[in-house]
């Protein structure tokens, strides 16, 4: 007992219970409340259509548009289409072949294709995947539906000129209108492309593992970091810890950079970008992470970990790699647009998946960082204006 008395007569005790509780508090608000309604707003995912057949083409995108419950925009060819897909504007292109009403009519069995985007969250594929299954399914019935009535509409009248009896004609009409309803409806087959596709399930998971160890490692690294800074800073000038703080998050960077890399080709991780955009694009990653929990513990000290035990929260949400962001509400995904996490996460799908350049999911990172950085410098100013202030006051 009296050892137990001496864990609570110091404050860590008190601090790592109250980070325990933190932990929990946060991730159960943010979580529970930004993905509240997520099944509601299925009506953001995006299809793109592609119809090339002047035939039956128009009437199935007419039913689809009025049908699925997605967001439809037609586009005029195939490419601009998977151009929009790859630059994640859509989460799934449906082509209908110039071919479809000749094929169907001819061998009696045709094909949709649907392009189903891999680089997305998880639940965008799946929504998509089930979709693609249900639009073949509606389109199949719509089809039978028009060959029977089509046909039984003037069978009756073509037996009764062809028959002599009309009860004979009935009857025979009566059979071929059981055998009509017996016949298999599944004449359009589903077509499922996966673009940007990466074999094996781990590779799915790459974007969040990297985004969770980069941030959780940032928190720690400037935790430590900031603790250092306090044991030095009777020794050696605001500026040059900074500076110090700046070379050091600088160089661990550089060094966790290279050594992701290393482990994507440990692991057999195909990169889908350059070599050497891939490595500055992962630098900017750490890098912004690290200055941006290192602006909260310069802001607040140790207490500056409970923002970013909350920031931990909010990009694991926003940052696309579980729940679309379209899916989100419009608070979070603004929210979103602030974080790196989102661009991290974008830009991982392109190096993992491909589809796009990582130019702008860069220029975000960059911009985050020096945001973070300039805060965080003003912060210091402050600080270092009020201890001239109060040694002037003191003489």
């Amino acid at each position: 007992m009296k050892t137990l008395k001496q864990f609570f007569k110091h404050p860590e005790t008190f601090i790592g219970i109250a980070t325990a509780f933190a932990f929990l508090l946060i991730f159960f608000c943010v979580w529970m409340t930004a993905y509240d309604g997520v099944n509601d707003r299925t009506d953001k995912l995006k299809i793109g259509l592609v119809n090339e057949d002047e035939q039956r083409g128009s009437m199935i995108v007419k039913e689809i548009i009025k049908n699925v419950p997605f967001e439809v925009k037609t586009y005029p060819s195939l490419d601009s289409a998977k151009k929009e897909m790859n630059r994640r504007n859509l989460d799934m292109v449906m082509h209908i072949p110039a071919i479809f009403s000749s094929r169907l009519q001819e061998q009696g069995e045709t094909e949709i294709r649907y392009y189903i985007n891999q680089a997305n969250a998880s639940l965008a594929k799946q929504i998509m995947d089930g979709a693609a299954k249900n639009i073949t399914q509606s389109i199949n019935e719509n089809i039978y539906a028009y060959k029977q009535q089509l046909i039984l509409s003037n069978l009756h009248e073509q037996l009764g000129s062809a028959v002599p009896s009309n009860e004979l004609a009935q009857e025979i009409s009566k059979s071929i209108s059981q055998a009509l309803e017996s016949l298999n409806i599944q004449s359009v087959q589903t077509t499922v492309v996966k673009t940007n596709n990466m074999d094996g399930f781990a590779a799915t998971m790459v974007p969040m593992m990297i985004v969770l160890a980069s941030f959780v490692g940032s928190m720690i690294m400037s935790l430590n970091i900031h603790i250092v800074s306090s044991k030095i800073k009777n020794d050696y000038s605001r500026w040059s810890i900074f500076l110090a703080r700046l070379i050091i998050n600088m160089g661990a960077s550089i060094l966790l950079a290279s050594i992701t890399l290393i482990f994507l080709a440990i692991f057999h991780i195909e990169l889908n970008t350059a070599l050497m955009e891939t490595g500055i694009f992962q630098i900017l990653v750490y890098f912004s992470f690290l200055s941006l929990t290192q602006m909260f513990v310069v802001l607040f000290g140790p207490g500056g970990m409970l923002f970013n035990i909350l920031t931990l929260s909010l990009q694991l949400v926003t940052s696309g790699v579980i729940i679309p962001k379209t899916m989100l509400s419009s608070f979070y995904q603004t929210v979103g647009s602030y974080l790196p996490a989102t661009y991290a996460a974008d830009g991982y799908y392109s190096v993992i998946f491909g589809g796009k350049s990582l130019t702008t999911d860069m220029m975000a990172l960059l911009l985050v960082s020096a945001v973070t950085l300039f805060v965080a410098l003003i912060r210091i100013v402050l600080l270092k204006n009020s201890v001239l202030t109060k040694r002037v006051v003191d003489q």
